[in-house]
Protein backbone atom coordinates (compact mmCIF):
# COMPACT_ATOMS: atom_id res chain seq x y z
CA UNK A 1 0.00 0.00 0.00
CA UNK A 2 1.19 3.52 -0.81
CA UNK A 3 2.44 5.61 2.12
CA UNK A 4 2.44 9.41 1.99
CA UNK A 5 3.80 11.81 4.61
CA UNK A 6 2.27 15.28 4.74
CA UNK A 7 3.10 18.41 6.73
CA UNK A 8 3.04 22.17 6.52
CA UNK A 9 5.31 24.90 7.84
CA UNK A 10 5.27 28.61 8.62
CA UNK A 11 7.79 31.13 7.20
CA UNK A 12 9.62 31.85 10.49
CA UNK A 13 10.51 28.16 10.70
CA UNK A 14 11.76 27.74 7.15
CA UNK A 15 15.36 28.16 8.28
CA UNK A 16 14.95 25.78 11.20
CA UNK A 17 13.07 22.74 9.87
CA UNK A 18 15.90 21.02 8.00
CA UNK A 19 16.52 18.42 10.74
CA UNK A 20 12.81 17.59 10.86
CA UNK A 21 12.74 16.96 7.11
CA UNK A 22 15.88 14.83 7.37
CA UNK A 23 14.23 12.73 10.08
CA UNK A 24 11.36 12.08 7.68
CA UNK A 25 13.76 11.06 4.91
CA UNK A 26 15.52 8.66 7.29
CA UNK A 27 12.41 6.65 8.14
CA UNK A 28 12.87 2.91 7.74
CA UNK A 29 9.34 2.56 6.36
CA UNK A 30 8.88 2.65 2.60
CA UNK A 31 7.55 6.17 2.15
CA UNK A 32 6.43 6.89 -1.40
CA UNK A 33 6.24 10.66 -1.06
CA UNK A 34 6.83 13.42 1.49
CA UNK A 35 4.70 16.47 0.80
CA UNK A 36 5.33 19.89 2.32
CA UNK A 37 2.30 22.14 1.87
CA UNK A 38 3.12 25.85 1.62
CA UNK A 39 0.25 28.38 1.26
CA UNK A 40 0.81 31.26 -1.13
CA UNK A 41 -0.42 33.60 1.61
CA UNK A 42 -0.50 33.13 5.38
CA UNK A 43 -3.11 34.55 7.74
CA UNK A 44 -0.59 34.95 10.54
CA UNK A 45 2.18 36.30 8.32
CA UNK A 46 0.73 38.85 5.87
CA UNK A 47 4.23 40.10 4.99
CA UNK A 48 5.30 36.72 3.58
CA UNK A 49 6.64 37.41 0.08
CA UNK A 50 6.06 33.95 -1.36
CA UNK A 51 9.69 32.81 -1.27
CA UNK A 52 9.75 29.04 -1.00
CA UNK A 53 12.02 27.31 1.51
CA UNK A 54 15.05 25.29 0.55
CA UNK A 55 14.39 21.61 1.16
CA UNK A 56 16.47 18.45 0.75
CA UNK A 57 16.01 16.10 -2.18
CA UNK A 58 13.04 13.85 -1.57
CA UNK A 59 10.75 16.57 -0.20
CA UNK A 60 8.03 17.75 -2.57
CA UNK A 61 6.75 21.29 -2.04
CA UNK A 62 3.04 21.65 -2.73
CA UNK A 63 1.89 25.26 -3.10
CA UNK A 64 -1.75 25.89 -2.21
CA UNK A 65 -3.86 29.01 -2.52
CA UNK A 66 -5.66 28.74 0.81
CA UNK A 67 -4.24 28.84 4.32
CA UNK A 68 -6.15 26.43 6.56
CA UNK A 69 -3.80 27.09 9.44
CA UNK A 70 -2.02 24.07 10.90
CA UNK A 71 -4.71 21.77 9.46
CA UNK A 72 -2.98 22.41 6.12
CA UNK A 73 -0.64 19.63 7.19
CA UNK A 74 -3.21 16.99 6.17
CA UNK A 75 -6.45 18.34 4.66
CA UNK A 76 -5.08 19.20 1.21
CA UNK A 77 -3.33 15.84 0.92
CA UNK A 78 -6.44 14.01 2.11
CA UNK A 79 -8.58 15.69 -0.53
CA UNK A 80 -6.09 15.07 -3.33
CA UNK A 81 -5.73 11.41 -2.36
CA UNK A 82 -9.40 10.76 -1.65
CA UNK A 83 -10.50 7.49 -3.22
CA UNK A 84 -6.98 6.04 -3.05
CA UNK A 85 -6.34 3.29 -0.51
CA UNK A 86 -3.18 4.60 1.11
CA UNK A 87 -1.59 5.35 4.45
CA UNK A 88 -1.41 9.09 5.06
CA UNK A 89 0.82 10.21 7.93
CA UNK A 90 0.73 13.82 9.03
CA UNK A 91 3.17 15.44 11.40
CA UNK A 92 4.65 18.76 12.54
CA UNK A 93 7.57 20.86 11.31
CA UNK A 94 9.31 21.16 14.69
CA UNK A 95 9.89 17.56 15.80
CA UNK A 96 12.51 14.88 15.19
CA UNK A 97 10.87 11.56 14.40
CA UNK A 98 12.53 8.28 15.38
CA UNK A 99 13.64 6.31 12.35
CA UNK A 100 11.33 3.34 13.00
CA UNK A 101 8.31 5.35 14.11
CA UNK A 102 6.37 5.42 10.86
CA UNK A 103 6.99 1.74 10.12
CA UNK A 104 5.58 0.86 13.53
CA UNK A 105 2.57 3.10 12.98
CA UNK A 106 1.90 1.55 9.59
CA UNK A 107 2.13 -1.95 11.08
CA UNK A 108 -0.33 -0.96 13.80
CA UNK A 109 -2.67 0.43 11.17
CA UNK A 110 -2.59 -2.87 9.30
CA UNK A 111 -3.83 -4.65 12.43
CA UNK A 112 -6.48 -2.03 13.22
CA UNK A 113 -8.02 -1.25 9.86
CA UNK A 114 -10.08 1.94 9.47
CA UNK A 115 -8.72 3.50 12.64
CA UNK A 116 -6.66 6.63 13.14
CA UNK A 117 -3.33 5.63 14.71
CA UNK A 118 -1.58 8.15 16.97
CA UNK A 119 1.45 8.24 19.24
CA UNK A 120 0.39 11.14 21.44
CA UNK A 121 -3.24 11.72 22.37
CA UNK A 122 -5.46 13.28 24.99
CA UNK A 123 -9.07 13.15 26.04
CA UNK A 124 -11.64 15.91 26.14
CA UNK A 125 -11.75 17.33 29.66
CA UNK A 126 -14.96 16.93 31.59
CA UNK A 127 -16.27 13.80 29.88
CA UNK A 128 -17.22 11.05 32.29
CA UNK A 129 -16.63 7.37 31.72
CA UNK A 130 -20.24 6.84 30.65
CA UNK A 131 -20.21 9.53 27.95
CA UNK A 132 -22.24 8.56 24.93
CA UNK A 133 -20.29 6.66 22.25
CA UNK A 134 -17.15 6.52 24.43
CA UNK A 135 -14.98 3.62 23.28
CA UNK A 136 -13.07 1.25 25.55
CA UNK A 137 -10.42 0.31 26.52
CA UNK A 138 -8.92 3.77 27.01
CA UNK A 139 -5.23 4.50 26.49
CA UNK A 140 -3.21 4.78 29.69
CA UNK A 141 -0.32 7.21 29.82
CA UNK A 142 3.08 6.07 30.98
CA UNK A 143 3.99 6.98 34.54
CA UNK A 144 7.58 7.49 35.59
CA UNK A 145 8.61 4.31 37.38
CA UNK A 146 11.64 3.58 39.53
CA UNK A 147 13.69 2.38 36.55
CA UNK A 148 13.17 5.69 34.74
CA UNK A 149 13.86 7.73 37.88
CA UNK A 150 17.08 5.80 38.44
CA UNK A 151 18.25 6.65 34.91
CA UNK A 152 17.54 10.32 35.61
CA UNK A 153 19.53 10.18 38.85
CA UNK A 154 22.46 8.65 36.99
CA UNK A 155 22.27 11.43 34.42
CA UNK A 156 22.39 14.12 37.07
CA UNK A 157 25.32 12.49 38.87
CA UNK A 158 27.24 12.05 35.60
CA UNK A 159 26.87 15.65 34.43
CA UNK A 160 30.11 16.90 36.03
CA UNK A 161 31.92 14.26 33.99
CA UNK A 162 30.35 15.12 30.66
CA UNK A 163 27.55 12.59 30.86
CA UNK A 164 24.31 12.60 28.91
CA UNK A 165 22.25 15.75 29.34
CA UNK A 166 18.98 14.93 27.60
CA UNK A 167 16.20 13.07 29.34
CA UNK A 168 16.06 9.33 28.64
CA UNK A 169 13.32 8.40 26.22
CA UNK A 170 10.17 6.84 27.58
CA UNK A 171 6.94 5.71 25.95
CA UNK A 172 4.03 8.10 25.79
CA UNK A 173 1.49 5.41 26.67
CA UNK A 174 1.96 2.34 28.84
CA UNK A 175 -1.28 0.76 27.61
CA UNK A 176 -2.76 1.13 24.13
CA UNK A 177 -6.36 2.19 23.79
CA UNK A 178 -8.87 4.67 22.46
CA UNK A 179 -8.59 8.43 22.90
CA UNK A 180 -10.53 11.53 21.88
CA UNK A 181 -7.85 13.73 20.35
CA UNK A 182 -4.85 12.79 18.20
CA UNK A 183 -1.94 15.20 18.62
CA UNK A 184 -0.20 16.08 15.39
CA UNK A 185 3.23 16.73 16.83
CA UNK A 186 3.51 13.02 17.64
CA UNK A 187 2.56 12.07 14.05
CA UNK A 188 -0.81 10.61 13.10
CA UNK A 189 -1.73 7.91 10.57
CA UNK A 190 -5.05 8.25 8.75
CA UNK A 191 -6.74 7.33 5.47
CA UNK A 192 -7.62 10.10 3.00
CA UNK A 193 -11.36 9.53 3.33
CA UNK A 194 -11.26 10.17 7.08
CA UNK A 195 -11.82 13.84 6.14
CA UNK A 196 -14.60 15.09 3.88
CA UNK A 197 -15.27 18.56 2.47
CA UNK A 198 -16.91 19.71 5.71
CA UNK A 199 -13.48 19.60 7.38
CA UNK A 200 -12.34 22.49 5.18
CA UNK A 201 -14.96 24.91 6.53
CA UNK A 202 -13.07 25.99 9.64
CA UNK A 203 -14.59 28.89 11.62
CA UNK A 204 -12.61 31.83 12.96
CA UNK A 205 -10.52 31.05 16.06
CA UNK A 206 -10.95 27.29 15.54
CA UNK A 207 -8.48 27.17 12.65
CA UNK A 208 -5.68 27.65 15.20
CA UNK A 209 -6.36 24.38 17.06
CA UNK A 210 -5.94 21.68 14.46
CA UNK A 211 -5.67 18.71 16.82
CA UNK A 212 -9.18 19.22 18.16
CA UNK A 213 -10.62 20.24 14.81
CA UNK A 214 -9.22 17.25 12.91
CA UNK A 215 -10.08 14.78 15.68
CA UNK A 216 -13.61 16.13 15.86
CA UNK A 217 -14.04 15.70 12.12
CA UNK A 218 -12.95 12.07 12.42
CA UNK A 219 -15.30 11.51 15.36
CA UNK A 220 -18.14 12.97 13.27
CA UNK A 221 -17.46 10.27 10.66
CA UNK A 222 -17.17 7.55 13.34
CA UNK A 223 -13.44 7.06 12.86
CA UNK A 224 -11.90 5.82 16.13
CA UNK A 225 -8.57 7.18 17.37
CA UNK A 226 -6.20 4.53 18.70
CA UNK A 227 -3.19 5.48 20.85
CA UNK A 228 -0.20 3.17 20.53
CA UNK A 229 1.65 1.77 23.53
CA UNK A 230 5.41 1.60 24.12
CA UNK A 231 6.20 4.27 21.55
CA UNK A 232 8.43 7.17 22.53
CA UNK A 233 7.36 10.62 21.45
CA UNK A 234 9.48 12.55 18.93
CA UNK A 235 12.29 14.82 20.00
CA UNK A 236 12.09 18.58 19.77
CA UNK A 237 13.85 20.33 16.90
CA UNK A 238 15.30 23.82 16.73
CA UNK A 239 12.53 26.27 16.04
CA UNK A 240 10.02 24.52 18.28
CA UNK A 241 9.40 27.78 20.13
CA UNK A 242 9.46 30.02 17.02
CA UNK A 243 6.03 31.64 16.47
CA UNK A 244 4.43 28.85 18.48
CA UNK A 245 0.64 28.70 18.36
CA UNK A 246 0.69 27.52 21.95
CA UNK A 247 1.75 30.99 23.06
CA UNK A 248 -0.21 32.99 20.47
CA UNK A 249 -3.47 34.91 20.60
CA UNK A 250 -5.45 34.22 17.41
CA UNK A 251 -8.60 36.17 16.53
CA UNK A 252 -8.67 37.42 20.12
CA UNK A 253 -8.45 33.97 21.74
CA UNK A 254 -5.50 32.37 23.51
CA UNK A 255 -4.80 28.65 23.15
CA UNK A 256 -6.94 27.52 26.07
CA UNK A 257 -9.88 29.64 24.93
CA UNK A 258 -9.56 28.35 21.37
CA UNK A 259 -9.41 24.74 22.61
CA UNK A 260 -12.56 25.22 24.66
CA UNK A 261 -14.36 26.96 21.79
CA UNK A 262 -13.53 24.12 19.40
CA UNK A 263 -14.78 21.45 21.80
CA UNK A 264 -18.03 23.39 22.30
CA UNK A 265 -18.43 23.73 18.54
CA UNK A 266 -18.08 19.98 18.08
CA UNK A 267 -20.59 19.31 20.84
CA UNK A 268 -23.13 21.86 19.62
CA UNK A 269 -22.76 21.24 15.88
CA UNK A 270 -22.19 17.50 15.64
CA UNK A 271 -23.39 16.14 18.97
CA UNK A 272 -20.06 14.48 19.76
CA UNK A 273 -18.01 14.46 22.98
CA UNK A 274 -21.11 14.84 25.12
Amino acid sequence: MTAIVSLTAIPPRFKHFGPTLESLLQQTAKIDEIRLYIPRHYRRFPDYDGTLPEVPKGIRIMQVSDDLGPASKVLFAAKELRGIDCDLIYCDDDRLYHADQFSRMIAEGRKLDRMCIAVSTRDVEGLNETAENRLFPRAVRYRKNMHYRLKRVLQFTSRPFGGQQTKPTRPVNAVAGYADIARGFGAVLVRPDFFDDVAFDIPDVLWSVDDIWLSGQMARLNVPIWAMANMAGPGMADGEDVSSLLDSVIDGANRQEADQACVRYMQDTYGIWL
